[in-house]
Order: structure tokens, then C-alpha cells, then sequence
């Protein structure tokens, strides 16, 4: 009997410690998965905080370039204006207050055609079309106006603002002053034109000496050999004169070889000629004409036709004076691929005799010499309006 109770308690005891040994391996197998989980929670938050990190940055960087892009905006000297889509602007930077006079707040919304004279819409709005359609729009340039009245020669730049999917959102705008660049330009045009008068004055002033005044002065001796043998008195009186006169024209020719060789007298510019010409109708008028100017009215204008036009506003303006007792005259020069003279006064319109005068003839035949035209109408506001046009295409050049 106590054999058999000593085998149950050894299997009693023998079963307890099996049970204790599976529950230890259980425990074990959990710690382990616990601490698989949290090592894969860590490795997760690590390349989450990673990726904030990498966002961070990138974030950093674009409000960096960001900055980069506004200040160069806010210092740029150029104007830079955004529009919308539909021409409206939406910022304004102050490279663009400085070259028109307006403010950020009085252009804010307003249309960017407010700032063109109609003569530089038409240039614009073909290179909006280019770059609505996906087109690259070359700079071209035009006259826009300044808040105080005037106009600028600017350099215009238009490109497209698009968002991710390539929609069109709107329009960027450069315009650059090229006052300056486009008088370079002149000065270089105005010295390439001497340049070129020099070398052919010489030329005529070398044959001049070398030929001309050579042949006369051979002349002159060949006629006093013939006078030294004449047995005619009054014959010889006569050839006396006329060595007299071949060598007054032998000094005329020299005095002309002298001028040629001096370098060319500059010219005012047109601009400052037609204020000149409007400065000096003001005794005639009894008042100062308005003058104004639209386009590049000094750039590669052939002197002939400068000095048409001159003659034909001299002409007008006397006209005014004359006949037309008007309180205010305009005088307006248009420069694009024509050249337009308008006077417009506000007088007692036209005199049928006078639109048959001798001045109105010559004014279109001056522009007919050029290939042009001439009109005289009444005014819309009453007076008299003188349209005097002629083409500056190569086509209608006719500087004959």
C-alpha cells in the first residue's frame, strides 16, 4: 500500500511539472512576438520620422526657392505682372510701379490693355493667341503708358502660367525699358549714315581734285597759249575773261573739295525738329500747338521723308494760322509701319477754296512722291483734321 502511494505521488508530481514546462514555453513565444511587434512599431516610426524629415526639407527648400523667386519679383527692374486667363492682373511688382507710375492696389484687377495706346494692342494680343495655344511668343516691342500721360518703349515678354494637368491658369508679363537701348540704336544708325556720307564725299571730293579741276585748269592754260597768239585784241580780251572765270571756278571747286572733307553737321532728331517747327508757329497761332508723339518716330527714318514731312507740318500749321482762327491746334506724328501726320484744329473748318490751294497741292504731291496719301476732313468735334500718311515698308520706301 505505501509503495502504490509513493508511484501516485511521483506521477502526480511528474504531471505538474509537464504542465509547468508547456506553460513556460508559451510565455516565451509570446515575449518573442511582443518584442517582433515592437521592434516592427520602432522600424515603422523611425522611416516614418524619416519621411517627415524628407518632407520637412523639401518643404524647407520650396519656400526657400520660393523666397529666391519673390525678391528676385520685388527687385527685378523690369516690370513683371501676372494675369489670369482672362487678361485681368493679379500682381504687380514694384519694377512695375517704378516704369508706369501705378500702384500695386490702383492696377490690382484692372486689364492689362489699360496700359496700351491702340497702336500697341494689336502686337500684344497676337502674342497672348501664340501662348494660348501653346505657341512661344517672341519679346516684341511697343509704346506703353505711363500713369502721368507720356509712353515708354518697352520690351513686352508674354509666356503661359499652367498648373500641374497643363490647364492654363493665366499669364506672366515682362516688360523691359528700352528708352535707352533704342537711342543707342539711333546714335549707332546716325553714325553708320555718316560713316557712309564721309566715304562717298571723299570719293566725289578725290575726283573732283584729281579730274575736274585738272581738265579746267588745262583748259585755262591751253587759252593762254591761244591768247598769247591771236592778233585780235578784242578776241584776246575775251579769252582773258574767260580764264578769269575758269579760274574763279577752279577756286569754287576747291572751296566745295574743302566742305566735303568736313565731317557731317548732326541733324536734331525728328522729334525735337517738329517741336521746333510747333514752337515757332506759336507767334502765327496766337497759342502753343499740343504735340504728340506715338511709335518710334526716330528710328531708321529716311532723311527724305523727315524732311516731307517737316515741310508739309509747316505748311499745315501756316494753313491754321492763316484760315482756320482756331482757339487749338494738335499735331500728332505716328510711327509704326507708317508714318502719320495729323493736324487737327478746332477752327471754322474747311474753305472749299482753300482745299484747292497751291499748299494742299504740294502737300499730296509729297506724299504721292513717296507713295502716300493726303486727306483734309472736317474735324468730328468741328475744325478741320490734315491726315498726311506715307509707307515705312521696305516695299514703300521711295526715298527717289
Amino acid at each position: 500500500m505505501m509503495g502504490r502511494t509513493r508511484e501516485h505521488l511521483n506521477e502526480g508530481r511528474s504531471g505538474m511539472g509537464g504542465t509547468n514546462v508547456t506553460r513556460s514555453h508559451a510565455t516565451t513565444e509570446q515575449s518573442a512576438q511582443q518584442a517582433q511587434l515592437i521592434d516592427e512599431l520602432r522600424q515603422e516610426l523611425e522611416d516614418t520620422n524619416r519621411g517627415l524629415i524628407a518632407l520637412h526639407t523639401e518643404l524647407e527648400n520650396a519656400r526657400s526657392a520660393e523666397a529666391r523667386l519673390a525678391a528676385i519679383v520685388a527687385s527685378s527692374d523690369d516690370a513683371l505682372v501676372a494675369l489670369d486667363a482672362d487678361g485681368a492682373i493679379q500682381t504687380w511688382n514694384p519694377g512695375a510701379e517704378r516704369l508706369f507710375g501705378h500702384t500695386a492696389q490702383d492696377m490690382t484687377g484692372q486689364p492689362v490693355n489699360v496700359l496700351m495706346p491702340a497702336a500697341a494692342r494689336a502686337a500684344f494680343s497676337t502674342a497672348v493667341e501664340q501662348v494660348r495655344s501653346g505657341r512661344h511668343a517672341k519679346p516684341h516691342h511697343g509704346r506703353w503708358c505711363r500713369a502721368d500721360g507720356s509712353e515708354v518703349d518697352v520690351a513686352v515678354t508674354v509666356s503661359a502660367m499652367r498648373n500641374a494637368d497643363g490647364t492654363l491658369t493665366g499669364l506672366a508679363v515682362a516688360a523691359r525699358d528700352i528708352t535707352h537701348q533704342l537711342a543707342v540704336q539711333a546714335e549707332l544708325t546716325a553714325a553708320r549714315a555718316e560713316r557712309e556720307v564721309m566715304v562717298e564725299r571723299e570719293r566725289i571730293a578725290h575726283d573732283l581734285h584729281d579730274m575736274v579741276i585738272q581738265r579746267v585748269f588745262g583748259a585755262g592754260l591751253a587759252l593762254q597759249s591761244v591768247a598769247t597768239r591771236t592778233g585780235n585784241p578784242e578776241a584776246a580780251k575775251r579769252i582773258a575773261s574767260v580764264i578769269g572765270e575758269l579760274d574763279a571756278t577752279i577756286q569754287e571747286l576747291r572751296g566745295a573739295i574743302f566742305n566735303l572733307n568736313q565731317p557731317v553737321r548732326r541733324t536734331a532728331s525728328l522729334r525735337a525738329q517738329v517741336l521746333e517747327e510747333a514752337t515757332s508757329a506759336r507767334d502765327r497761332l496766337g497759342f502753343a500747338p499740343t504735340v504728340e508723339f506715338h511709335g518710334r518716330v526716330d528710328a531708321a527714318l529716311p532723311a527724305e521723308t523727315a524732311a516731307h514731312l517737316l515741310a508739309v507740318l509747316r505748311e499745315a500749321l501756316s494753313n491754321a494760322a492763316r484760315h482756320a482762327h482756331a482757339s487749338a491746334v494738335t499735331v500728332a506724328v505716328h510711327a509704326d509701319d507708317v508714318l502719320l501726320l495729323e493736324v487737327t484744329d478746332d477752327g471754322r473748318g474747311i474753305d472749299p477754296s482753300v482745299t484747292r490751294s497751291s499748299g494742299l497741292t504740294n502737300m499730296r504731291r509729297r506724299a504721292e512722291k513717296l507713295r502716300g496719301g493726303f486727306e483734309v476732313t472736317s474735324a468730328p468735334s468741328g475744325g478741320t483734321r490734315l491726315r498726311w500718311h506715307v509707307p515705312l515698308t521696305a516695299d514703300g520706301d521711295s526715298s527717289s
